[in-house]
């Protein structure tokens, strides 16, 4: 079996597994991801964060009231934009959620893109169904993110729930790891 067929595997498996989750869970851990975030020294020493705005129907861990608290501390908050034509992302800072308009992926993007040079950002946090403690990533499979993170020199750190890292996740030439991973119990280096 080919490497991108057993990401395509574990994906779905992860997926199915994600489902599973009760709301409560999924808003307590959360809510305790968001927390150290908030509470890392990557996250203090950051003026300009690139946050994604999560799938809550998909419980992707929930960045919503992340990217409000950023805001309204006075964080830079960048959030990606798809271009789903070219495969690639374009960057918008953000100032309230309610700019917001759900893509055909349902993906809540904002209504006008105020672009930013991805240049200024200090700190990337990263979706993704499942992480291995060597910061290999998987995931939905278009490969925006690697992209995108094969072009800058942020820190990276990944926001997964406890039960989906992974003692290894299958790898080809072209992903990228990340700088470290975030979930219910602290953050980890990679």
């Amino acid at each position: 079996m080919s490497t991108s067929e057993q990401k395509a595997l574990l994906r779905k498996s992860l997926i199915s597994k994600r489902k599973t989750l009760s709301l409560i869970e999924w808003k307590k851990k959360s809510d305790e991801i968001k927390e150290h975030i908030l509470n890392s020294s990557e996250f203090k020493s950051s003026k300009v964060v690139h946050c994604f705005v999560s799938m809550n129907e998909k419980l992707e861990v929930e960045t919503h009231s992340l990217i409000e608290e950023m805001i309204s501390n006075g964080r830079r908050v960048i959030i990606p934009v798809m271009n789903i034509k070219e495969g690639t992302l374009c960057h918008s800072e953000l100032f309230n959620l309610n700019e917001l308009k759900t893509n055909e992926w349902g993906v809540l993007e904002p209504v006008r893109i105020k672009p930013i040079s991805i240049h200024a950002i200090d700190l990337i946090l990263v979706p993704l169904l499942g992480v291995d403690l060597n910061g290999n990533r998987l995931g939905y499979g278009k490969g925006y993110y690697d992209q995108f993170l094969g072009e800058v020199k942020a820190k990276t750190l990944g926001l997964v729930m406890e039960q989906f890292i992974l003692k290894k996740i299958p790898i080809e030439n072209f992903d990228i790891k990340l700088d470290g991973i975030v979930s219910e119990k602290g953050v980890k280096y990679t």
